[in-house]
């Protein structure tokens, strides 16, 4: 397990810092020191133990604000069409289930008693030696292109949600709820 006061350590709670800096920026007033160091603090209230920790925690703070800026979303304006109300609210509970299960990852991994019995983080793809065959450095040169690709299509050509209806439709609100 690694230290978690190690400059790696240390350098990916910054990439993650100033990856989350955009859904709290505006509350510390434009102020990005202020708003690395809340992020921070979210991050280190986990107690991270390596980067593997780190990554489930990021992605837990992550989509914990993720979730509730779609949930602000879906209140700010009164005049918003209730498909794009629905779509922002069904936004915010993808994103608390994927906190959820992100909990249930990290709860799992600190449960193994074992550090030797905790999960490897992913390899990462590479060439392999030397002394492999012609067979085996193509089918590695093959997987590579296709990460390559698959980073390059997750980049440029995201997915469009669904479009809202012309005609908004009149809000039901059950008895009971306000």
């Amino acid at each position: 397990m690694a230290n978690p006061d190690s400059s790696s350590m240390n350098l990916a709670i910054e990439v993650a810092c100033d990856n989350l800096i955009g859904f709290v920026i505006v509350a510390c007033n434009g102020n990005p020191d202020k708003a690395r160091a809340v992020i921070a603090d979210m991050i280190l209230a986990y107690k991270p133990a390596d980067t593997v920790e780190l990554t489930l925690i990021s992605q837990i703070v992550g989509f914990g604000l993720a979730s509730m800026d779609s949930l602000r979303r879906s209140m700010a304006d009164p005049d918003m069409p209730d498909a794009r109300v629905l779509r922002y609210r069904t936004s915010a509970a993808s994103l608390s289930r994927s906190a959820e299960q992100c909990r249930v990852a990290l709860n799992t991994l600190r449960a193994a008693a074992n550090p030797a019995e905790r999960p490897a983080a992913p390899a990462k793809p590479q060439m392999p030696p030397a002394g492999a065959t012609d067979a085996q450095k193509e089918k590695a040169r093959a997987l590579l292109n296709r990460l390559d690709q698959l980073h390059k299509d997750w980049d440029l050509n995201p997915i469009p949600g669904p479009a809202a209806p012309a005609e908004p439709t009149p809000r039901h609100i059950p008895s009971g709820y306000g």
